[in-house]
C-alpha cells in the first residue's frame, strides 16, 4: 500500500512521519528537480506499507516549486491513501487542503496534530468532525508520540465514516463546472472528474496543460460566462473557504479563558518594538555562544585531538615517504581538522540553537516580523531562516532556500547568503583575525558592512533581475518548550548531511591542494602575483596561499598563515589596517568547496559559476576599496 504524507510547513508533517517509519528512511530527489521527498516502510498485520513524505504545501495550486512537485506526485504516482496532518490550534488552512484532496476523489485520512495545545483553546467534537469529512480523524501528538499507532492502524484498515464531503458551490460555478467536466475526458484517471473540472475552471496550470488547445479554448469560454465581478478562482476559493468555516466552527468550540503565557509571549513576539527587542536578543546571544562556547570546544578538541593523532599522521606521511606521503597525511589530517574545527564545536551547537528555535515556534514568528522589511528587498520574511541557518554554514542554508515560492526569489537569496551572511568559519576568521588582532570594534565594522552590502545588493537585485517578493503564507505554530529528542534528532540529520557532503569534498580540494604545496606549485604563484596581493590588496605576499585554501576550506585560512609565517602571533608580520583587509575579503569571499557543490545541485553548473566568480571578483574589489582608503587616510 502506498501512503502519501502530506500538510501545510510547521505542522509536524516530518516528524508524523517519522515516528511512522521509525527512521528508516531515504531520501530522493524528484526526477529533473532539487526538491526532495523522504520514503520509509512499516509492517502492519503483515502488509507493507510504503510511505512518501511529501513538500510541504498550502493548497493543490502548485505555486511554488514544492506546491508542483507535491501535486505531481499526487497526480501521476497515485497513492493508495493520503495522511493530511493538520494542525489542530489553527485548523482551517489544513480543513482547505483536505477538502480539495476529498474533491478529487483521494482516500484520507486526517492526522490532528498538536491536541495537546489544541485542547486548552478548543472543544473538539471528533466525532461530528469524521461524519462532516466523511473519513477517519485521528488524533496526534506528534511531539510524544501518541496517536500514531491508531493513526496506522486506520491506515491500514481503509474503512471511511461515510461518504467523503464534496464541497458545494453556487448554482452558476456548479452549472460552470459541471460544462467543463463533460469536456475534459479522462484527464487524470483514478481522480473523480468533477474535481479535476473545478481545478481547470480555477485555471490550474499543471491540470490546464494537460488538455489540448482546444478543450483549453472552451474552458476559457466557460470561464469568461462567469467572470463578472471577481476572478472564478476567487469565487471558488471563497466558497471553499466559507465551507472550511462552517465545519470548523461546528467542530472547534473556543473555551473562554485567560491568555497563556505562550499566547503572550506570542504576541510579543510579534509587535514590531518588543518583537524586534527579543529578536535583537536572540541574534546576540546567538552570535555569543557560537563564538565563546564553540572556541572554548575547539580548543579543547583540537588540543586532544592532536595530542592523540599528531604522531599516528607522521607515522604516515613515514610509511608511505617523501612527498607523496606527506601531501596525502597532510590532506587527511587537515581535512578532520576542519570538520573538528567548525562541526563539532560550531556547527552542532548552532544546529541545536536553531532547533531550538524551531521546536519553540520562534521562526515563523521571525518570518512574519520581518516580512514587510524584507518585502521591499524583493524577498519575503521566510527568507530570514536561510539567512539564520547560513550563520552556522551556508551549505543547509542553501538548501533552504527551496522554501522560497519562486526561482528568483531562490536565487537571489542565494547570493545574499553567499555575499553577506557570514558562515561560523567566516565568523572564525573575523573573531580571530580583526577581533584579536585589531580589535572588537573593528570586527563590527566588518559585520556593518556586510549588512549595508546585503541591502544594496538586494536592491540591485530587485532594480536590474527585477526580483519580487511573493506572498507569505505561513502556519503559526504555538510556541512551546522544545522537545529534547527532537531537536537532537535534527541536529544529527543536519551535521549527518554537513559531512556528508563537505567531507569527501574536503580530502580531495585537500589532496590537490597539499600535492600542489609540496611539489612547489603553490610558492610559485606567490612571486607573480605579488603586484596584486601586495600592490592592490596591500597584503604580504604569501597570504594569496591562504586565500587559495580558502577556497576549499574556509576555516583553515588561519591555520594556513600560521603555517605560512611559521607562528602564532599573526601581530609579527600583518598590522591592524591589514588584518581589516584580509577579514574583509574572508568575509565576501567565494563559496567554499561545498557550498558551490551544493549551489550546483540547487541552481546548476552556470548560476554555481557565476556566483563563484562573481563573489570572488566583488572580494578583491572590496579588499582593495578597502586598503586604499586606509592607505590615503
Amino acid at each position: 500500500m502506498r501512503v502519501f504524507v502530506v500538510g501545510n510547513p510547521n505542522v509536524g508533517k516530518s516528524l508524523i512521519f517519522n515516528r511512522i517509519t521509525g527512521m528508516r528512511v531515504i531520501a530522493s530527489n524528484y526526477p529533473g528537480t532539487s526538491v526532495e521527498f523522504t520514503e520509509g516502510t512499516r509492517m502492519v498485520n503483515g502488509q507493507e506499507l510504503m510511505f512518501y513524505d511529501l513538500p510541504g504545501t498550502y493548497s493543490l495550486t502548485g505555486a511554488s516549486e514544492d506546491e508542483r512537485i507535491a501535486l505531481d506526485m499526487l497526480t501521476k504516482d497515485r497513492p493508495d491513501r493520503v495522511i493530511v496532518v493538520a494542525n489542530a490550534t489553527l485548523p482551517v488552512q489544513s480543513v482547505v487542503l483536505t477538502l480539495q484532496l476529498l474533491e478529487l476523489g483521494y482516500s484520507v485520512v486526517v492526522a490532528l496534530n498538536f491536541m495537546d495545545l489544541a485542547t486548552k483553546r478548543y472543544k473538539i467534537d471528533l466525532d461530528s468532525l469524521r461524519k462532516a469529512l466523511g473519513t477517519p480523524v485521528v488524533p496526534v501528538i506528534a511531539k510524544t508520540g501518541e496517536g500514531i499507532e491508531a493513526l496506522v492502524e486506520a491506515i491500514a484498515s481503509g474503512e471511511l465514516i461515510s461518504p467523503p464531503m464534496e464541497t458545494a458551490y453556487d448554482s452558476e460555478l456548479t452549472a460552470a463546472i459541471a460544462k467543463v467536466e463533460s469536456e475534459i475526458g479522462v484527464l487524470a484517471p483514478g481522480l473523480k472528474r468533477r474535481g479535476l473540472a473545478v481545478k481547470a475552471l480555477e485555471g490550474n496550470p499543471f491540470f490546464l496543460e494537460q488538455l489540448p488547445a482546444g478543450v483549453r479554448k472552451k474552458i476559457d469560454t466557460i470561464r469568461s460566462d462567469v467572470e463578472r465581478k471577481e476572478p472564478v478562482e476567487l469565487r471558488i476559493s471563497r466558497e471553499r473557504f466559507e465551507a472550511t468555516a462552517k465545519i470548523v466552527f461546528t467542530n472547534f468550540q473556543p473555551i473562554t479563558r485567560r491568555e497563556s503565557r505562550s499566547e503572550r509571549l506570542s504576541r510579543l513576539t510579534l509587535q514590531p518594538i518588543s518583537g524586534s527587542l527579543i529578536l535583537a536578543l536572540v541574534l546576540i546571544s546567538l552570535f555569543l555562544i557560537i563564538v565563546f562556547v564553540g572556541g572554548a570546544i575547539e580548543t579543547a578538541l583540537l588540543g586532544a585531538y592532536n595530542s592523540a593523532f599528531n604522531q599516528a599522521f607522521k607515522d604516515l606521511a613515514t610509511l608511505i615517504s617523501g612527498n607523496a606521503g606527506q601531501a596525502v597525511s597532510s590532506a587527511i589530517n587537515l581535512s578532520i581538522l576542519a570538520i573538528l574545527a567548525i562541526v563539532v564545536p560550531f556547527v552542532i551547537p548552532f544546529f541545536v540553537l536553531l532547533g531550538i528555535m524551531e521546536d519553540s515556534g520562534y521562526m515563523p514568528r521571525v518570518a512574519v516580523l520581518v516580512d514587510g522589511a524584507m518585502s521591499k528587498l524583493g524577498i519575503n520574511g521566510k527568507a530570514i531562516i536561510p539567512m539564520i541557518v547560513g550563520m552556522g554554514c551556508s551549505v543547509p542554508s542553501i538548501m533552504g532556500t527551496r522554501i522560497m515560492e519562486s526561482k528568483a526569489e531562490r536565487l537571489a537569496l542565494a547570493i545574499l547568503i553567499v555575499v553577506a551572511i557570514p558562515c561560523s568559519a567566516q565568523t572564525i576568521i573575523i573573531i580571530g583575525t580583526v577581533g584579536l588582532y585589531s580589535g572588537i570594534w573593528y570586527a563590527l565594522l566588518i559585520y556593518a558592512v556586510l549588512f549595508l552590502l546585503l541591502i544594496t545588493v538586494a536592491l540591485l537585485m530587485k532594480r536590474f533581475m527585477k526580483v519580487r517578493a511573493t506572498a507569505m503564507a505561513m502556519e503559526m505554530p504555538e510556541m512551546t518548550v522544545p522537545s529534547a529528542r527532537n531537536v537532537l534528532l535534527k541536529t544529527y540529520l543536519r551535521s549527518k548531511d554537513f559531512v556528508v557532503i563537505a567531507f569527501p569534498i574536503l580530502l580531495v580540494g585537500s589532496l590537490i591542494l597539499e600535492f600542489l604545496m609540496v611539489y612547489g606549485v603553490l610558492s610559485s604563484l606567490v612571486e607573480p602575483l605579488a603586484p596584486f596581493t601586495v600592490g592592490f590588496l596591500g597584503l604580504p605576499a604569501v597570504t594569496i596561499v591562504a586565500f587559495i585554501f580558502g577556497f576549499v576550506r574556509k576555516e583553515m585560512t588561519i591555520q594556513m598563515l600560521f603555517v605560512l609565517f611559521g607562528t602564532t602571533n599573526l601581530a609579527l608580520f600583518m598590522t591592524s589596517g591589514q588584518f581589516l583587509v584580509f577579514a574583509m575579503i574572508m568575509a565576501t569571499y567565494v563559496p567554499c568547496l561545498a557550498v558551490t557543490a551544493a549551489i550546483r545541485k540547487e541552481f546548476g553548473g552556470k548560476y554555481a559559476a557565476l556566483i563563484f566568480t562573481g563573489s570572488m571578483l566583488f572580494a578583491f574589489l572590496l579588499g582593495g576599496l578597502v586598503h586604499f582608503l586606509l592607505f590615503y587616510h
